[in-house]
């Protein structure tokens, strides 16, 4: 497991292409949102496809705003908000799609936001793996997974898969070790202090 602060040094690593898992302590959630959205594309010419199926992308602009995070190259496909308040207030640079059940339509809209946004680089975030699983079958969630991230590969994009380590399932484990190049674990660095005086 590593600390929240030593996240971003370790997204500076990776190569072109890379697809990584990383495993989430809750209370460091928002914090890896900002060094996936802030931190990791500052200074290069990189936007960010955020895709998420967990909580609403106006929850997640809100964050970012509070951070004073520029949102100009994070655009968000919204599986979440139009299955929960139905055809949700339009905000600007985000995709909705109607359910976290339409994987097909997932893919879609990153490869249509991919080709609407050339950029040099490319970020896509899928928060979170967990709640997908709940929406879908592990069959159909691993196939997904299997062409998303090839096609990504091919765009050499960075690929990030969010999961919430309070919500631990070994087959979703197997699952993203199967797609992944790399495994992170984020922790919170004072546990981890903690931890290591034990």
């Amino acid at each position: 497991m590593i600390k929240v602060d030593e996240l971003p040094d370790k997204l500076e690593s990776l190569e072109a292409g890379s697809a990584v898992a990383l495993k989430v302590d809750v209370d460091v959630y928002f914090d890896v949102i900002t060094a996936l959205t802030d931190d990791f594309p500052r200074d290069r010419e990189m936007q960010v496809i955020y895709t998420t199926s967990t909580i609403s992308s106006s929850t997640i602009i809100k964050v970012l705003n509070a951070f004073d995070i520029d949102r100009d190259r994070v655009q968000f496909v919204d599986a979440v908000s139009y299955m929960t308040m139905g055809a949700a207030e339009k905000e600007e640079g985000v995709t909705f799609v109607e359910s976290p059940t339409m994987l097909e339509n997932l893919s879609l809209k990153i490869e249509y936001l991919l080709r609407k946004y050339p950029t040099e680089e490319n970020t896509v975030v899928l928060d979170s793996i967990d709640s997908l699983a709940i929406h879908n079958e592990n069959r159909i969630l691993s196939e997904f997974l299997h062409i998303l991230i090839s096609s990504l590969r091919s765009h050499e994009c960075f690929t990030f898969i969010l999961s919430v380590s309070e919500q631990d399932s070994e087959e979703i484990d197997n699952m993203l070790a199967m797609v992944c190049d790399d495994f992170i674990e984020v922790g919170n660095s004072e546990e981890k202090e903690e931890e290591e005086l034990v």
